[in-house]
């Protein structure tokens, strides 16, 4: 006699639910198909998209808040001392014309000489009665021919022309007579004979003039009589005009 229990027939319910565990684990050991491989592969690209997104993000993030910390540091340190800017090695500043010296010239009487550029030149001073009267004067131009103004018992005479003259603005604002150069050869140098200026002589006359600038500082030495006769009697006293 058999030992086994008699089997008892499944209900409609337990079968079907049995039949649903088969169907689920069947489901769970069969292959993948290539449609759900393909969605996985979709969801791996977007997970790492998305992870890329924020790295980039998180990236751009900090780089803006460091350069706004910066901006704000170079605000702040704005209204501090500025270090001024290292001066360039071989930066040549372009002299100043106005301020190149001024050119000196002296005038010795006494030893009757001109003085201009290191040459020294010899002179005919002015007579003692109709001096300069002057001891400093700026040069105020030059002219290769001058016309002297004539004197009252000169008209109708040759006109007095000197060549080679430098003149100067004397205290009364007038031009006046300086230098000039006679073409006479046997010109007497070293003696008081000019009626108020003082002459060179036609070997070296124009050398001197064309060292002289115009704006040259004039240094006058010497003795000079502080009385004139009347410019009738020194006509290289006379206030030079525009007629020349």
């Amino acid at each position: 006699m058999s030992d086994r229990q008699p089997t008892h027939p499944l209900t409609g319910a337990e079968l079907s639910a049995r039949l649903h565990g088969l169907a689920a684990h069947h489901a769970a050991l069969a292959p993948t198909t290539g449609a759900q491989v393909r969605n996985r592969a979709v969801r791996r690209r977007r997970t790492r998209h998305a992870a890329l997104a924020v790295t980039t993000l998180a990236a751009a993030l900090i780089a803006v808040t460091t350069g706004a910390l910066d901006a704000l540091g170079a605000l702040g340190s704005s209204a501090g001392p500025t270090a001024p800017p290292a001066a360039s090695a071989s930066h040549n500043p372009t002299p100043d014309p106005s301020s190149m010296p001024v050119q000196q010239v002296t005038v010795d009487l006494n030893s009757e000489s001109l003085s201009v550029g290191g040459r020294r030149y010899a002179i005919a001073g002015p007579k003692d009665t109709c001096p300069i009267g002057e001891t400093s004067v700026t040069v105020t131009a030059k002219y290769p021919t001058l016309t002297m103004p004539s004197t009252a018992g000169g008209k109708g005479g040759a006109a007095d022309v000197r060549r080679w003259a430098v003149t100067f603005t004397d205290r009364s604002h007038h031009e006046r007579l300086l230098r000039w150069v006679t073409d006479d050869e046997s010109f007497a140098l070293g003696y008081h004979t000019n009626p108020g200026a003082i002459g060179l002589g036609p070997g070296n006359g124009k050398e001197a003039y064309d060292a002289i600038r115009p704006g040259a500082r004039v240094k006058i030495k010497g003795w000079q009589a502080p009385d004139a006769q009347p410019d009738s009697a020194c006509p290289d006293r006379r206030p030079i005009t525009s007629d020349r």
